[in-house]
């Protein structure tokens, strides 16, 4: 993707160098989590051909909350975490972040 959407830790510690500069409380996990959230969005969003339903890392799964903030489902990660799964293959993750998003819009419509 680019800085915007990391896809693997190289790309990730670029975007966490630009990100602590200009923000210096910014920590790793929690970059790590926007990072994963905004990905899973931007799939989403696509997907569902618009916002209509937000993805959202919670503990250890992404709830997929309704405009309503109903709970309509949750994703597990593949690994331990999604965040290991990040630092493990962060291609392989954002090809199953794609998937899930495309399998939960088709689920919702």
């Amino acid at each position: 993707m680019s800085l915007d959407y990391p896809e693997n830790m190289h790309e990730f510690e670029d975007r966490f160098a630009i990100e602590k500069a200009r923000h210096p409380e910014t920590t790793r996990d929690g970059l790590m989590k926007q990072v994963i959230e905004d990905a899973f969005q931007g799939y989403l969003d696509e997907a569902e051909e618009g916002h209509y339903d937000t993805g959202e890392l919670v503990g250890k799964e992404i709830q997929i909350k309704s405009v309503h903030h109903d709970l309509l489902k949750k994703i597990p990660p593949m690994g331990d975490s999604f965040e290991d799964d990040f630092k493990k293959d962060g291609n392989k993750l954002m090809w199953y972040l794609e998937d899930q998003a495309d399998k939960a819009a088709a689920e919702f419509s």
